[in-house]
């Protein structure tokens, strides 16, 4: 569930507000009624009926405001045309990730990064591939940014059972999921820490080049490192990765190798320290081409405010009758 005008539940809150006056309302009148010897006639007679009379007043109250803002569910195909550049996130979800070097770690900083990059973009699809042992399509290109940032919220350590970090599997699943053969359109995206990579990026990074993709770096950690944390479920610590030597490994940022991969298609290497990393990668990726393409398929969230609407108005017409 995703809201378009999340601020607008805030009026919710009028709800109880209101409710408390109700009461307040019916034991002043109970206690006239009392006093004056009709109550018991008024409570035989009234009762029930203005119990549920303003009971579908706040309740035609509170979907009004859950209406108004904007509930979002599910997925809908729309066609139509942009002006833009085709985006692939591909975000390092390995185990060295939960590594506390930045706080709180290597992947939350990742997450918040992409939200502030997503901030910045107009009209380009984005898309989202995780990766660790193995690698898949989180989100397809889409232009609809509410959407990727569902899917990166969702974005764990435990999304993959795949040890490693095959990041060429990664690139080459970018390489072949863009639509169109052109250059300058096209840019791949790499949040990591840069650490063991495996021996295909080479090859693909080589068709990367090849069919005019940029890659631009992102490195997630620091020189010094980190010890790389075991996850409990309950989302404690409950130890540290160690070697086959029982040493507790230290996860550190690969600079050289993130960098090596930008440097070879003409892209950019940045370090990730603050909201500034963003900034400096959007103004990176607004200089690159744009062109009018037709979308064959725009993934946008479903409206879905309908449904707490048309409640809204069955309660308020059940009040109107009581």
């Amino acid at each position: 569930m995703n809201f378009q005008y999340p601020e607008l539940l805030y009026g919710l809150v009028l709800i109880p507000v209101l409710l408390l006056v109700l009461i307040i309302r019916h034991r002043s009148v109970e206690g006239f009624f009392q006093e004056s010897g009709l109550f018991r006639v008024r409570l035989r007679l009234a009762r029930d009926r203005r119990f549920f009379k303003w009971f579908f007043f706040l309740l035609a109250l509170s979907l009004l405001i859950v209406s108004l803002a904007s509930p979002r569910y599910g997925v809908a195909l729309e066609h139509g045309k942009r002006k833009g550049r085709d985006i692939f996130l591909v975000v390092d979800v390995s185990r060295s990730m939960n590594a506390r070097d930045l706080k709180p770690s290597r992947l939350a900083v990742t997450k918040q990064m992409i939200y502030d990059l997503l901030l910045q973009l107009k009209n380009d699809r984005v898309g989202i591939i995780v990766f660790a042992g193995d690698a898949f399509i989180q989100c397809p290109l889409t232009t609809d940014y509410e959407a990727v940032a569902m899917f990166i919220d969702g974005i764990d350590t435990d999304m993959t059972s795949a040890a490693g970090t095959d990041l060429g599997r990664a690139l080459d699943m970018a390489a072949t999921s863009f639509q169109e053969n052109s250059g300058g359109y096209r840019t791949v995206v790499v949040f990591s820490d840069g650490e063991d990579f495996g021996g295909n990026v080479d090859s693909a990074v080589r068709k990367l080049k090849e069919n005019g993709v940029i890659v631009f770096t992102v490195g997630v950690g620091s020189a010094a490192g980190a010890p790389v944390p075991e996850i409990n479920p309950d989302g404690t610590v409950g130890g540290y990765k160690q070697d086959e030597t029982g040493e507790t490994v230290i996860s550190k940022l690969n600079v050289k190798a993130l960098g090596e991969i930008a440097n070879d298609t003409g892209g950019g290497f940045f370090h990730a320290s603050d909201t500034r990393t963003a900034t400096g990668l959007a103004a990176k990726l607004e200089k690159l081409s744009r062109r009018k393409l037709e979308e064959k398929g725009i993934i946008r969230l479903r409206d879905r405010y309908q449904l707490p609407l048309s409640g809204s108005v069955l309660a308020l017409a059940a009040f109107a009758l009581l």
